[in-house]
């Protein structure tokens, strides 16, 4: 691998607009703090910024204090500023990566600030990257890129292939080495597609270079790569900027036909399709069809006659039976249906009937169908249960039929409710026979 990075790699004395020395440490540190939402991503572009504001500062002469400003560091991130960034700058302080001072910044990752799992994790961290005490040449470019806006995939494919693929050795920046995509996603804790989308951009922009690289290398080490030591995110200057093409002239006349033809006058297969039934939202001034069990409408779960009809089609398919129980709970079906479903009522009444859900009928439900039965006896014109229990009251009262018929030829057996002063029934006791004439006599009905 090592004859490899100094055949593909690129050396020069500093990258083009300069470097900045960062630890390789701190840079794994900081990004690990803003996966572990201790910061945000917009406090990691102030934490590079601050390293591009210090690099600024660094040939200052005998005698000169330099001094640092929130405007200034303002202009590298960009943003809304005022408040938003100073927040930002007390996070980084709170999180032990930078101290803020107008004669001075400080950078140094200070241990004390961070719990021991957060060191814990980022030693299994360290364990991935060879060389961790060394410092990285990050190019003063770069930095100002990613301060004034980046990605969380973008920030660790830069970083990762900064301390892959960029050395310092004997007053050289050396750029070159090998890089496999799931090494920055283990590393920096981002999806790996992202890293692969994100490095073909890098590409793209001319930063990231890509050598051939023979399958087995590739997959035990990665691509080999280098980084363009000269590059520059202002447009290259081979690249001729051309300006837009003037718009033609428009005029006010209409635009030439394509096919200048007479439209033909043929008469042939013009005849009007049949009509079709029309679709869309059903009025109430439209008249309702037969229902149908495999066309449910909200209509009919409300209509007791349409129900009727719906409970006939379900006992020709055998998923009722003909009876009252099965009556009551196809009308509790339509009730819960109606109820409870808030999207598709039709659809919930077709599942509780055809799988048989009864269990879901609660006695609410039932009470609402007992109603709707009973209106729908009304509208039939058939007997309610109390016209029944009043023929029946007058038919032993008087001994006779409400046609005026005799009584049945048992009529003599009756039973006589005693009632005392105070309202209450005592036990009925059963009498002994006696002849109709008598208490067709004691009725006064006959002398």
């Amino acid at each position: 691998m090592y004859r490899t990075i100094q055949r593909t790699a690129q050396s020069a004395r500093k990258p083009a607009g300069g470097y900045c020395f960062i630890n390789a440490t701190a840079l794994v540190a900081t990004y690990t703090a803003y996966r572990q939402n201790i910061i945000r991503l917009f406090d990691l572009r102030v934490w590079l910024a601050c390293h591009e504001l210090r690099a600024r500062r660094c040939a200052l002469g005998k005698g000169q204090r330099p001094r640092y400003t929130a405007e200034e560091l303002h202009g590298l991130v960009g943003g809304v500023g005022g408040e938003h960034l100073r927040k930002s700058v007390r996070r980084l302080e709170g999180a032990g990566l930078l101290v803020w001072q107008e004669t001075g910044l400080d950078l140094t990752v200070d241990t004390s600030k961070q719990p021991e799992w957060f060191w814990q994790l980022l030693e299994v961290k360290l364990t991935l990257v060879q060389n961790t005490r060394r410092r990285v040449p990050v190019p003063r470019r770069v930095l100002r890129m990613l301060a004034m806006g980046t990605t969380r995939a973008k920030a660790a494919t830069v970083l990762g292939h900064l301390l892959r693929g960029l050395y310092y050795r004997n007053g050289q920046c050396v750029a070159g080495g090998t890089c496999k995509a799931s090494w920055v996603a283990a590393v920096f804790d981002v999806d790996l597609r992202n890293i692969k989308a994100a490095r073909k951009q890098l590409v793209d922009l001319g930063w990231l270079v890509l050598q051939p690289t023979p399958q087995g290398r590739l997959n035990r080490w990665g691509v080999s790569f280098t980084i363009n030591l000269d590059w520059s995110s202002a447009p290259r200057l081979n690249q001729e900027l051309k300006a837009p093409p003037p718009e033609r002239l428009s005029t006010t006349g209409l635009p030439p036909l394509i096919n200048n033809q007479e439209l033909s006058t043929r008469s042939k297969n013009q005849e009007p399709a049949t009509r079709r039934p029309r679709t869309g939202v059903w009025k109430k001034t439209e008249k309702q069809g037969t229902p149908s069990l495999r066309d449910l409408q909200p209509a009919d779960l409300s209509d007791p006659q349409r129900l009727t009809e719906l409970f006939r089609q379900a006992q020709r398919e055998g998923l009722v039976m003909n009876s009252e129980c099965d009556r009551l709970r196809f009308f509790g079906a339509a009730e819960r249906a109606r109820c409870v479903a808030t999207r598709n009522p039709c659809g919930l009444f077709a599942t509780l009937v055809r799988r048989q859900l009864w269990h879901f009928i609660t006695q609410r439900d039932e009470d609402g169908a007992r109603n709707r039965l009973k209106a729908l006896t009304h509208t039939q014109g058939l007997p309610s249960r109390r016209s029944r229990k009043t023929r029946a009251t007058t038919l032993t009262a008087t001994g006779r039929r409400l046609d005026g018929s005799s009584c049945m030829s048992r009529a003599s057996m009756r039973t006589i409710e005693l009632c005392s002063p105070m309202g209450s029934a005592h036990r009925r006791t059963q009498v002994d026979p006696v002849p109709a004439s008598a208490v067709l006599a004691a009725a006064g009905l006959i002398h």
